[in-house]
C-alpha cells in the first residue's frame, strides 16, 4: 500500500479484507495528494485550512465582530477562478435541491451506525437515516471501520448482506420498499483519522470517511436508484466548503461517478458559517474548472442546509470566549423560541435557502420517549421471576396500575404507604414505591417530550408563528430516537396538507440580507439570570455525556435533573456545556436564585467544590476521567476549541499516568501555542 501504514496494524488486520482493502488505501493516498491549482495537495490545503482557524479565533478575541463578507471580497477556489461575494450575491443561481426519491420523508432520524441493531432500527422508520460517523459516533477502537462495515451491507443490499445483518439486536430489516432513505455523516475536517497515517502523517477523518464510503457503497446506491447523499459537519468558511466541492469532485473522477453525483446537506452549526451560507451553498453549486482538460464541469450537488441549533450556541460562546462581558444564562433559559439570536438565526437560514431553491431543514428533538408501563419483568428483582406476575396483578387489583400497566392516580406523590395491597407485600412495600414513582417519571417525561417536539416542529414547519412573529418554513426536522418519527412526522404532513410548505417555491420578501441590524441579531448575546443550580445542571450533563462518550457511546441519553427529562444527546451538549461554565467562571459571574453560592462569584475553588458534588453523584467506570477532562477544560488559561479533543486523546487509555500527562500535554500545548494535538502523533504510540 502506498505510502499507508496502520496505526494499530492489529486491529486493522481484521477489516482489510472488506474494508481496508489495499487497492481502496492506495488510491486514497493518490487521492488525498491530487493537487489543485496552486500546487498543493487536497490533505496541504485541509490542514491548512484548519490551521487557519486560530487566527480567525484571535482576531475575534481582539475585539473583531462577527460579520458578513466585504461585497468587494474577492473569492480564490481551488480550481483558481475567482468571483467576489457580491458577484455571487448578485448572480440569478439556484441549487438542484432535493432528489425526487426524498420527497415526502419529513423526517431525518440521527445516530451512530457502529452497532447494526441501531442500524436496523434506524432504516425500519422508512423515513430519512442520516448514518452517523461525526458528533453521535465516539472515535473508540474500532467503531468507525466498524460503521463503514455496517454501511456496505445495508448500501449493497446484497442477499448476504442482508443475512449478515438481519436479526442482529432482536432486529429485522423490512423489505427494500419500505426502509429509510440513508444519509452519510463523515467527520468533520478538523478531526485527523486514528487508524491511518499517509507517508507517516495523520490525515483528514473526514476525507478517510467519504472515500470508504463512496468506494463501498455509491455504485451500490445508484444501481439500486437511490441518491448518493452527506450531511457535511463543522464548516467555517466557504474555503472549507469549496475544499470539498473539489474533492468529492476529484473523488467521482476516481470512481468513475459523474460529476455532482455526491449531494450536499449543509449544518449550519459554526455562528461563522452562518455570516458566509450564501457564498457556501455557491461553493458546492458552482461548476469546476478540471485541471487535466481546462474545461469548466457542471457538478451542483447542494440540496439545502440544516440549522445545528445546540453546536450554534456553543459556537457562539466559543467565538466570542474573550468577551467576558457576555456570560452564558443558565442554559434551560436559553430557548429555541425565545433567544433573539437564534430566532434570526433560524429565519435566516430558512429565508436563504428558499432565495436559492435550496431544501432547508429544521434542528433536532433530543425528547425520547420511555417506556412507562409495568411489566411483569419489572418486579423480578423483589419478587423473583416466579411471584412477579402475581405482584402485578395485585397492584393492578389495589387500583395502582391500569389494565395496561399504567401507574394510576391513586399512588400519590410522596406516599410511603399502599394501602388495599395484601399485607404479604410489606416487606417489599418501599422497593415497590420506588417502582411506581419511577414509572410515573416515565409517564411525565413522554408527555413532556410529546408536547415540546410537536410545539417546536410546529413553529419550524410554519404552523404557527415563532415568538418573534415570523414564520419558519422548513421542509422536514431531526430526531434522536425512531419512536420520535412518528410523532414528527405528521406535524410536517400537515403542514404540506395545509399549503404551508409550498413557500418553499418562492423567495422571500426581504431586503436586509446582508445589513448590520441581521448581523448584530445573528450575535446577539443571550441573556438571564446564572443560578447555582443551572451551574450543577451544566456539571452533571457534561459529565454523564463525556463519561457515555469515553465508553464509546456518542448518542447518549442524560438525565436533566431541572428539567426532570431524559434526552438523548450528542457531543454539542457537552460543547454547550462546558463553554458555558468557562465562560462564567472566567468572567467572575455572580450567582443568583437560591444555593449557597447565592450572591457569591464562581470561582474556581467553588466550580471544584460543585464538580466534586456533582461527580459524587455518579456511578459508571468512566466518571473519574469525565471529571478530570471538565476541570481541565473549565480551568484553563484559554478556552479550548473542540471538547472532543481531549476525549479523544484519552480514549482507550487505560493508563491513569498516561491519561493525566497527555492532558497535561494538550492544554498545555494550546495554551502556548493554540495548536491541537491529536491521538496520531505516531504510528507507535498507540
Amino acid at each position: 500500500m502506498k505510502g499507508v501504514t496502520f496505526i494499530r496494524p492489529s486491529l486493522a488486520r481484521e477489516f482489510t479484507g472488506d474494508i481496508l482493502t489495499s487497492d481502496t488505501l492506495t488510491r486514497f493516498a493518490d487521492l488525498i495528494h491530487t493537487k489543485v491549482a496552486n500546487g498543493r495537495t487536497l490533505e496541504e490545503v485541509r490542514r491548512s485550512l484548519v490551521e487557519a482557524r486560530p487566527a480567525k479565533q484571535a482576531r475575534l478575541d481582539a475585539g473583531e465582530p462577527l460579520n458578513f463578507l466585504s461585497a468587494d471580497e474577492v473569492i480564490t477556489f481551488l480550481d483558481g477562478t475567482t468571483m467576489t461575494a457580491r458577484q455571487i450575491r448578485e448572480a440569478d443561481w439556484k441549487v438542484d435541491g432535493q432528489p425526487p426519491k426524498l420527497d415526502g420523508r419529513h423526517v431525518q432520524l440521527t445516530g451512530p451506525c457502529s452497532d447494526p441493531g441501531m442500524a436496523i432500527g434506524a432504516m425500519n422508520t422508512g423515513q430519512q437515516w442520516m448514518a452517523d460517523s461525526e458528533d453521535a459516533a465516539a472515535q473508540s477502537t474500532d467503531a468507525p471501520l466498524r460503521t463503514q462495515r455496517s454501511l456496505k451491507l445495508l448500501c449493497t443490499w446484497t442477499p448476504e448482506g442482508k443475512r449478515a445483518l438481519d436479526g442482529m439486536g432482536g432486529k429485522h430489516l423490512k423489505p427494500e420498499n419500505e426502509v429509510a432513505m440513508m444519509i452519510y455523516r463523515p467527520r468533520g475536517l478538523h478531526l485527523d483519522d486514528r487508524h491511518l497515517l499517509v507517508d507517516g502523517q495523520a490525515v483528514s477523518g473526514a476525507f478517510v470517511d467519504a472515500w470508504l464510503f463512496l468506494r463501498h457503497n455509491a455504485k451500490a446506491l445508484l444501481d439500486r436508484g437511490l441518491p448518493v447523499a452527506f450531511y457535511l459537519p463543522k464548516l467555517e468558511c466557504v474555503q472549507e466548503a469549496d475544499l470539498w466541492h473539489t474533492f468529492l469532485y476529484e473523488t467521482e473522477k476516481a470512481l468513475d461517478l459523474p460529476p455532482g453525483t455526491v449531494k450536499i446537506y449543509q449544518l449550519v452549526e459554526i455562528i461563522n458559517a452562518t455570516y458566509q451560507l450564501e457564498e457556501m451553498m455557491y461553493a458546492f453549486t458552482r461548476p469546476i474548472r478540471d485541471a487535466r482538460t481546462g474545461k469548466s464541469v457542471p457538478a451542483s450537488r447542494f440540496i439545502g442546509p440544516n440549522v445545528g441549533r445546540w453546536d450554534y450556541l456553543a459556537s457562539m460562546y466559543r467565538a466570542t470566549r474573550a468577551d467576558l462581558a457576555g456570560i452564558p444564562p443558565d442554559t434551560n433559559l436559553v430557548t429555541l423560541d425565545g433567544a433573539r439570536f437564534l430566532a434570526v438565526y433560524e429565519q435566516y437560514v430558512s429565508d436563504m435557502a428558499r432565495k436559492r431553491a435550496a431544501v432547508p431543514w429544521g434542528g433536532m428533538s433530543a425528547n425520547i420517549l420511555l417506556r412507562a408501563t409495568l411489566r411483569p419483568g419489572d418486579f423480578e428483582k423483589i419478587a423473583g421471576k416466579e411471584g412477579a406476575p402475581a405482584l402485578l396483578s395485585a397492584l393492578q387489583a389495589a387500583g395502582y396500575l391500569d389494565s395496561k400497566g399504567n401507574v394510576t392516580g391513586k399512588l400519590q406523590e410522596g406516599a410511603d404507604t399502599l394501602p388495599g395491597l395484601p399485607d404479604s407485600y410489606e416487606p417489599q412495600r418501599k422497593q415497590i414505591i420506588v417502582i411506581l414513582e419511577a414509572f410515573i417519571a416515565r409517564a411525565y417525561n413522554n408527555k413532556v417530550a410529546l408536547e415540546k417536539a410537536s410545539d417546536d416542529k410546529a413553529r419550524e414547519s410554519g404552523l404557527r408563528l415563532a415568538k418573534d412573529g415570523g414564520r419558519r418554513c422548513y421542509y422536514g426536522a431531526w430526531v434522536a430516537t425512531p419512536d420520535m418519527v412518528a410523532v414528527i412526522q405528521p406535524v410536517f404532513e400537515k403542514a404540506a396538507r395545509e399549503g404551508l410548505l409550498a413557500a418553499l417555491d418562492t423567495a422571500p420578501a426581504r431586503s436586509d440580507w446582508y445589513s448590520e441590524e441581521l448581523a448584530a441579531g445573528l450575535r446577539a448575546f443571550p441573556e438571564g439570570l446564572v443560578t447555582e443550580a443551572g451551574i450543577r445542571e451544566d456539571i452533571t450533563i457534561a459529565l454523564q455525556y463525556m463519561a457515555s462518550y469515553l465508553q464509546g457511546s456518542a448518542a447518549a441519553a442524560v438525565t436533566s435533573p431541572q428539567l426532570k427529562l431524559q434526552l438523548m444527546e450528542d457531543l454539542a451538549t457537552a460543547e454547550i456545556r462546558r463553554a458555558a461554565l468557562w465562560k462564567r467562571m472566567h468572567a467572575g459571574a455572580v450567582l443568583q436564585g437560591e444555593g449557597t453560592l447565592a450572591g457569591k462569584r464562581l470561582t474556581e475553588e467553588a466550580f471544584l467544590r460543585l464538580l466534586d458534588e456533582e461527580a459524587g453523584k455518579l456511578k459508571g467506570a468512566s466518571v473519574g476521567t469525565a471529571r478530570e477532562i471538565l476541570k481541565w477544560t473549565t480551568t484553563a488559561r484559554k478556552l479550548i476549541p473542540w471538547i472532543s479533543d481531549p476525549l479523544n486523546i484519552v480514549l482507550d487509555e487505560g493508563s491513569p499516568e498516561v491519561m493525566t500527562a497527555a492532558l497535561k500535554a494538550y492544554f498545555d500545548t494550546y495554551d502556548a501555542t493554540g495548536k491541537r494535538l491529536t491521538r496520531v502523533a505516531g504510528a507507535e504510540r498507540l
